[in-house]
C-alpha cells in the first residue's frame, strides 16, 4: 500500500532535475504579479517516468497530464496510473486515481477520485475517493466523509470512513465507523 510514496519521491528527484522552473516562460515583472500563483509554471501532456535500477524497470508513472507551480511547490496530475516491479521484473503493485496533487518539499500527496491500490504479493486492494499521504509522518489518510475499502484476498473485506494508515507500525485503523468481515491467518498460513 505504501509503494505510491517510492513512486512520488522518485517522481519528485525527476521533477528537481528537469528543472521545470527553467521551462517557464518569462512574462516580466507587472504581468506576473498579475497572473499570481494560479499560473502554472510548466504543462506537460502525455506524461511518463520510468525508474530503472540494475537495468530493470522498478516503477513507472504515468499521467494524462502534469502541471507544476513553483510559487506553491506543487505538481498537479490528472489520469495517474503507477505501477511497480520486483527485482525479478514482476508486477508487485499498481495503482491509478483521476487526480494526486504531489509536494515536493514534504514528498507528501493528495489522490483524489476513484483512487485504488492493489499489491499482487499480497493479495491486498485499497480503493477510495481520496486519500493523503503524508511524506513526513509516514501517514496514509482519507477524510471523515470518504468511505475507503481494504480488502485482503478473499476472506477479509472492510470499509468504513475516516481511514488511517500508518507506514512505521504497520496498522491501519477507521475513525467513523467501518463494517466488513477480517479474518486472520492461521500460524501454517491457510487462513484456517
Amino acid at each position: 500500500m505504501f509503494a505510491w510514496v517510492h513512486a512520488f519521491a522518485c517522481l519528485s528527484a525527476l521533477v528537481l532535475s528537469l528543472g521545470l522552473g527553467s521551462c517557464s516562460l518569462d512574462y516580466g515583472a507587472a504581468l506576473s504579479d498579475e497572473l499570481g500563483e494560479g499560473m502554472p509554471d510548466s504543462v506537460l501532456y502525455g506524461f511518463k517516468h520510468t525508474v530503472v535500477e540494475n537495468g530493470s524497470p522498478r516503477y513507472k508513472l504515468e499521467a494524462d497530464r502534469a502541471t507544476s507551480y513553483n510559487k506553491n511547490e506543487k505538481i498537479v496530475f490528472s489520469g495517474v496510473a503507477f505501477r511497480e516491479y520486483g527485482d525479478d521484473g514482476a508486477l508487485v503493485a499498481q495503482g491509478s486515481s483521476a487526480g494526486v496533487t504531489f509536494y515536493p518539499d514534504t514528498e507528501s500527496a493528495e489522490l483524489s477520485g476513484s483512487v485504488e491500490f492493489f499489491r499482487a504479493r499480497d493479495d491486498l486492494l485499497v480503493q477510495s475517493g481520496f486519500l493523503r499521504w503524508d511524506g513526513e509522518a509516514k501517514l496514509l489518510t482519507s477524510r471523515n466523509d470518504v468511505v475507503t475499502r481494504v480488502r485482503d484476498g478473499d476472506t477479509s473485506s472492510i470499509q468504513g470512513a475516516g481511514f488511517s494508515a500508518d507506514a512505521a507500525r504497520r496498522s491501519f485503523s477507521f475513525d467513523n465507523g467501518a463494517e466488513g468481515s477480517l479474518r486472520a491467518a492461521a500460524a501454517d498460513g491457510s487462513g484456517e
